[in-house]
């Protein structure tokens, strides 16, 4: 039988980012972004990249030729990705519009990477133009048995039991007698002595 440390670890989960800037080298910031992800388990961190220029970016749409570094991150946290991008923002005085922040074994990153399976659109038969599968007799019965209304307000009926006597003779509280004092003010208080 494991123990429970080695559970434990066998159960570890980590969780990987690549963190991309645009125009702003992180290199000059790497302090601020480790305290970052430490604050989420750091477990590793790789230098920063700097990626060829090119004209448009996926990742910065509205920036003209922008310089991009790329780094990965292990975390050993769970964390969104917006989450840490605002961090970062936050920490490191970038703004958020120069930071991207992408879990690694995201469908859109591995499609961008040209590792992701592109799936078309196939045209297949309408469920809703399938014929109904053919009813057994027991549920014909059940059907049948539930078409009348009075088997299932049998069923649904509440039986409920009055606590009680058995003998009473069916008086209810209403039956009690009434009495001639009014309860607000029928009765003075006795008002004490001062000495």
């Amino acid at each position: 039988m494991k123990t429970f440390t080695q559970y434990l670890t066998e159960s570890q989960k980590t969780y990987e980012f690549k963190v991309k800037f645009a125009n702003c080298n992180p290199e000059e910031h790497m302090d601020c972004l480790e305290a970052c992800f430490d604050k989420y388990g750091l477990d590793s961190v790789t230098k920063p990249k700097s990626l060829p220029i090119n004209e448009e970016s996926i990742d910065f749409p509205s920036m003209k030729n922008p310089e991009i570094w790329v780094m990965e991150t292990i975390l050993t946290y769970p964390v969104q990705s917006d989450v840490l991008r605002a961090l970062i923002s936050e920490r490191t005085g970038i703004s958020p519009a120069c930071i991207s922040v992408v879990p690694t074994n995201h469908p859109e990153e591995l499609w961008r990477n040209g590792e992701g399976e592109l799936r078309q659109y196939e045209k297949g038969a309408s469920v809703l133009e399938e014929e109904l599968p053919e009813t057994t007799k027991e549920q014909k019965e059940a059907s049948e048995g539930y078409a009348k209304k009075e088997s299932i307000l049998k069923e649904l009926s509440p039986k409920a039991e009055i606590a009680g006597n058995e003998s009473s003779d069916g008086a209810t509280t209403n039956d009690l007698p009434e009495g001639t004092d009014s309860p607000v003010g029928s009765k003075q208080n006795a008002i004490p002595k001062a000495k």
